[in-house]
């Protein structure tokens, strides 16, 4: 990878070059990481939020759902506004909000504010994960985009598996509004270096009819079956991963009995294997080619998630029988998500930005979905033991990316 730390903030649309400045990748990893960030960091400190606001349980899961919610449309319209009016403006309006909705939280009321505060949070935190990927397909080809957004998609993986248990020490330390602080603290590092580090790399088309082109620009993408083809892979993989976010720390408590700060180190186990997986697709992605990548890691995701069932059976009930195959799960994620966003991305270049839009709705939506069904799972009181939802969740997912990936047909991808 070149450096190059002379590149002007305010150049024009940065020409094809096939590599990216490790200055530039560090602002994209940097801005794709503030909507996992504030995703989950605040889930320790639920209870205290709910104590001090003096509300139900229920209402104070909506700042969860509605913030998935919001990250998921947001994402389908950020996309293609930064193909109208280019990536920088778009990406520095996002930014801005994410951190003005950041301190709103800290300040909050009470709970509808906080969670009117939660959704700006979703709306404007989604431009980093949206514009990082476009920027890397506006100057990368197909190959090289996918090792690219490798190291992008590795931050929004990673943050929300080592969150929890940092969100927890701020709790335990200061206070749950010190953890929105912190969130609006990175989220404006984030919204500095983006303004001095990123270039311009896609040339704004203002021409008339802007919406009337968007959902123009949406159906063509919804028309075709390859883009139909990576976005339901993409999907479903995701699933298992949310799954695990979502009901994780639930049996970590209720199951394996660990505090906040001593379940968020076995959640290294799936850091540690989406790192390894996302070297491996950086190194050996454009060799190999992305489908064949997908197909892999689905695979070897799914080995991770029955191994986990047949331990859940057999095994004495102990953290390193659900978090230990995690670690698989993640070098599976690792293969297949990154070249998945590519994929999406990659059907019509010239729709990047529409596209990781709409590939980000799939992402986060079935996250969204899969985080409300083990929420009504573990709920239903029907497991004696709490992990099952988990694993029944979990290995649907895994089997149904696989099937998806199966369907994948790299051939019609441009290069």
């Amino acid at each position: 990878m070149q450096m190059d730390s002379t590149e002007p903030a305010d150049a024009g649309p940065a020409p094809p070059s096939g590599t990216i400045p490790g200055s530039m990748l560090a602002v994209l990893i940097l801005i794709s990481t503030t909507t996992p960030i504030a995703m989950n960091m605040y889930l320790p400190a639920l209870p205290a939020l709910q104590a001090h606001f003096g509300t139900s349980a229920a209402v104070m899961q909506l700042s969860l759902s509605l913030f998935l919610a919001a990250t998921a449309v947001g994402q389908l319209i950020a996309g293609p506004l930064s193909d109208i009016f280019g990536r920088r403006p778009v990406l520095t309006v996002g930014m801005a909000i994410f951190v003005a909705a950041s301190i709103l939280c800290a300040i909050a009321p009470n709970a509808t504010v906080l969670i009117l505060a939660r959704i700006l949070q979703g709306l404007g935190g989604c431009t980093g994960i949206v514009l990082s990927r476009a920027i890397v397909r506006d100057i990368c080809g197909t190959a090289t985009a996918a090792s690219m957004i490798g190291y992008v998609t590795m931050g929004i993986a990673i943050a929300p598996l080592i969150t929890p248990s940092l969100g927890g020490l701020m709790y335990e330390l200061a206070s749950w509004q010190f953890i929105f602080v912190f969130m609006a603290v990175t989220g404006l590092i984030g919204l500095v270096a983006s303004v001095l580090r990123l270039p311009e790399s896609h040339t704004p088309d203002r021409r008339p009819g802007v919406f009337k082109r968007w959902r123009g620009e949406v159906a063509e993408l919804l028309a075709l079956r390859p883009f139909w083809s990576f976005a339901l892979t993409l999907g479903a993989l995701c699933i298992a991963f949310f799954t695990f976010i979502a009901g994780g720390t639930v049996v970590a408590v209720e199951v394996f009995h660990l505090g906040p700060s001593q379940y968020g180190l076995f959640f290294i186990f799936m850091v540690s294997g989406y790192i390894v997986g996302n070297f491996v697709t950086a190194r050996f992605s454009r060799r190999v080619g992305i489908v064949r990548m997908i197909v892999t890691g689905n695979a070897i995701s799914l080995i991770g998630v029955t191994l986990s069932v047949t331990l859940a059976l057999f095994a004495p009930v102990h953290p390193m029988t659900l978090f230990g195959p995690m670690f698989i799960v993640g070098v599976g994620n690792g293969f297949s998500l990154p070249n998945c966003v590519a994929g999406c991305v990659s059907v019509r270049p010239d729709l990047a930005g529409t596209a990781s839009g709409l590939a980000g709705a799939f992402q986060i939506g079935s996250g969204a979905l899969a985080s409300i069904a083990v929420g009504l799972l573990i709920d239903s009181g029907i497991w004696v033991d709490l992990r099952w939802p988990i694993l029944v969740l979990m290995l649907g997912g895994a089997i149904a990316a696989l099937s998806a990936a199966l369907t994948l047909d790299g051939r019609r991808l441009a290069a």
